[in-house]
């Protein structure tokens, strides 16, 4: 075993490298990588993503990013149930961490598998380097995933070798079709701003925004169970991303961690205008530049979605909204009550690939939000426009202005 990687303090890590692996452990990934592929039958829906990842060029290696918990592993699977010769390899599986990547991909092209399919790449040590040269030396069909793009870009050029695609959270629609069948397709932003069209999608989808509520708690990402053991399975996968995934991107100390939670809990409790650099950072005692570090880590993760302002107005800060099902657990976890305006604007934000949110002038009112150069003001039922193009509401109206806002979940 060879120590070749350094850590910022300089302490080896071991990492193993120029030794044939063994055949046993070879033939235990064979027959775990059998049972993990068979096994995604049991997922017949596929992501929006799926399409697009499965006609990737096969010039070039093609990698997954996205947030914990939100599909990539199954569309891994999926992949690979559609290729000849394809082989899953789970990158931190423990019986494989003797051996690195390079030498098991090696291993596995000289027995005859033309398609591999790395999980959780990030987890591995030298990875970046491995990939560089395997694809170099022009090795195999090769997929992977890992929990940020900024990680999977590190340490490496990866930029001419790899095309990187990012796994968002489930949408509304995708949350109605994997969890009930729902079977609904995908609609454009510009079918929502025409009546006669959101009409027919009202008469054809309406029973479905029933469900809009249960998506803002139970919606975005997909693990089992999640709404018997809630809000567990959501509090476990946080506290994978800040003590596992985070630390790819920084270096974590207790300190480190409290501030992060502390910072999530403020932001989950607070009003949208409420939070701001400045008063994040006196709440944590730290400095306006470290809040910003934090935030933008965590928003490479996935954890959060910054929308920035377009406009005039007092306020330059992006507005910092949370990947359903976050805030739903925070609160749930701190017995808080979640405020359902704030709810309703962070599925529009999560859901809506916005151009930006409207800034004001002190004590005025504007739209929430600018989508394809049109406004949109974002409600309840009886909301009433401040000078909007539309009006995104609860509910199933579609007259005049308005557009039932559960229909923007159906974008993706």
């Amino acid at each position: 075993m060879h120590f070749v990687h350094y850590t910022k303090q300089n302490v080896l890590i071991p990492y193993a490298s120029n030794k044939i692996m063994d055949n046993d452990t070879f033939s235990k990934l064979v027959i775990a990588s059998e049972k993990a592929i068979s096994g995604s039958d049991s997922f017949p829906v596929k992501r929006y993503l799926f399409n697009s990842v499965d006609k990737s060029s096969t010039k070039f290696y093609t990698g997954i990013y996205g947030l914990r918990g939100v599909g990539k592993t199954i569309m891994l699977l999926q992949l690979a149930k559609k290729r000849r010769n394809a082989l899953y390899i789970p990158a931190d599986a423990k019986y494989l961490l003797q051996d690195d990547i390079y030498e098991t991909v090696n291993y596995a092209i000289d027995r005859g598998y033309e398609a591999i399919f790395l999980d959780e790449i990030h987890s591995r040590t030298g990875w970046t380097s491995d990939l560089k040269t395997l694809y170099d030396e022009g090795k195999a069909n090769l997929f992977f995933t890992g929990s940020s793009s900024i990680e999977l870009r590190k340490g490496a050029d990866l930029s001419r070798r790899a095309i990187m695609h990012e796994l968002k959270p489930a949408s509304f629609r995708e949350y109605l079709n994997i969890r009930y069948g729902a079977n609904i397709e995908a609609v454009s932003v510009n079918d929502l701003y025409e009546k006669q069209k959101r009409q027919d999608l009202v008469a054809k989808y309406g029973k479905w925004n029933a469900f809009v509520e249960e998506y803002y708690k139970y919606g975005g990402v997909l693990y089992e169970g999640v709404k018997e053991e809630f809000p567990k399975p959501i509090t476990n996968a946080l506290e994978k991303i800040i003590s596992v995934d985070l630390s790819y991107l920084r270096e974590l100390d207790i300190k480190v961690e409290n501030d992060i939670y502390k910072l999530l809990f403020k932001i989950t409790e607070s009003g949208l205008y409420e939070v701001s650099y400045s008063k994040l950072a006196g709440y944590l005692a730290v400095s306006k530049s470290t809040v910003i570090k934090l935030v933008t880590d965590l928003e490479r993760l996935g954890l959060f979605k910054l929308v920035y302002p377009c406009g005039t107005g007092f306020r330059k800060e992006p507005k910092i909204y949370l990947s359903i099902p976050f805030r739903s657990a925070l609160n749930e976890m701190s017995s808080k009550h979640t405020d359902m305006g704030t709810l309703r604007e962070e599925f529009f934000a999560d859901n809506v690939e916005v151009d930006g949110y409207l800034k004001t002038e002190r004590g005025e009112k504007t739209p929430d939000f600018k989508v394809k150069g049109r406004t949109v003001e974002v409600g309840g039922e009886r909301k009433r426009s401040i000078d909007a193009d539309y009006i995104a509401v609860h509910g199933l109206s579609f007259n005049e202005n308005r557009i039932p806002l559960f229909l923007f979940g159906f974008l993706y």
